[in-house]
């Protein structure tokens, strides 16, 4: 069977799939060839269960509607004989319908599930990992469990090791995110972080992608004491290897927050507009969800770019002494 799994989201939704994607070698023996975005191709490389990545550069020269019949043109020629896709926009179910795939499986609520030969029902009441494992279910699969597995060799954990000192507890923090009202406030992060160094003689180390520079920036320089700053430095398989080596990873509602969960590093995540019931909570026994319940929660299902309350009070209830609290805690039990 030649099976191709589209999904073209943000870096979370990539490692949330990657069970499914394992799962699917594993029960369905199949050859597999995954389409990303650029951005998220590198969590995938050398994965064992993976046979070939397509990269869809939908934002740049995949952009309009000629550049789309190409790409699925490009994939027509591959003779697929499956498409599952997880991903549920429009764009993503009519690719797989153009690329002229016999079968096309996707999710009962997708907005392209028009052009799916079979649908699978989205259980609201699971979490996201588990709904994309749910797709293997048109096959007759049921998957109880699935450990998700990142490729990290010997060059990532030398880089690492390279960059981190020996003699401290690291504790990672991720202060960004694509959405503006999932970042909690960059004083509190640059104030949690000074407490991290100075009552648990940790060394912190500031993640993030190339967008979040500027933020990342901002909790250095409102610090006392001195944090490694890599955010923009490291391609995606240097963070989960700097990740790996985190005592306790503290996180916005984020693509790294994932990566953390699928290492089973201890995490704590911080919830502002979105809620666990959406699905995208860490998928780990090892994490700890600090959120507050305010009337006006969820206001969308990513959060927007200004809250539309103007009190913001999903984030501003959450107190620094808090979050430390919930950090010692992990560190303690870790």
């Amino acid at each position: 069977m030649k099976l191709l799994i589209i999904q073209t989201a943000f870096l979370g939704d990539v490692v949330l799939t990657i069970p499914l994607i394992q799962a699917a070698k594993k029960y369905l023996k199949a050859q597999i060839s995954v389409v990303c975005i650029p951005a998220t191709k590198n969590i995938l490389e050398e994965h064992f269960a993976i046979d070939e990545i397509i990269v869809f550069d939908k934002k740049n020269s995949g952009k309009g509607f000629v550049s789309l019949i190409k790409f699925a043109k490009k994939l027509k020629g591959k003779k697929f004989d499956v498409a599952i896709i997880p991903h549920p926009s429009f764009k993503s179910g009519l690719i797989s319908y153009l690329a002229d795939i016999p079968e096309r499986i996707g999710f009962s609520n997708s907005a392209g599930r028009i052009f799916f030969t079979d649908k699978v029902f989205y259980a609201l009441n699971k979490h996201q990992l588990e709904r994309y494992l749910d797709l293997l279910k048109h096959f007759g699969v049921e998957v109880e469990e699935e450990k998700t597995e990142i490729h990290i060799d010997g060059r990532y954990e030398q880089f690492a090791d390279n960059i981190l000192p020996k003699d401290k507890v690291i504790f990672g923090i991720n202060p960004g995110s694509v959405w503006a009202t999932k970042r909690w406030f960059h004083e509190r992060y640059a104030e949690l972080s000074d407490r991290i160094v100075n009552e648990l003689n940790g060394q912190v180390v500031i993640f993030g992608g190339p967008d979040d520079i500027e933020t990342a920036s901002k909790v250095e320089k409102n610090m006392k004491s001195k944090a490694i700053n890599l955010s923009g430095k490291t391609t995606l398989k240097q963070l989960s290897a700097l990740i790996k080596k985190c005592r306790v990873f503290i996180t916005n509602d984020s693509g790294p927050m994932h990566i953390a969960a699928a290492l089973d590093i201890p995490t704590v995540a911080i919830f502002g507009p979105t809620v666990r019931q959406f699905g995208f909570f860490p998928y780990s026994k090892n994490a700890t969800v600090i959120e507050k319940n305010v009337p006006c929660k969820p206001c969308s299902p990513h959060g927007p770019n200004k809250c539309p309350k103007k009190h913001f009070d999903c984030m501003n209830k959450i107190t620094v002494n808090e979050v430390f609290d919930a950090v010692k805690k992990q560190y303690e039990n870790s």
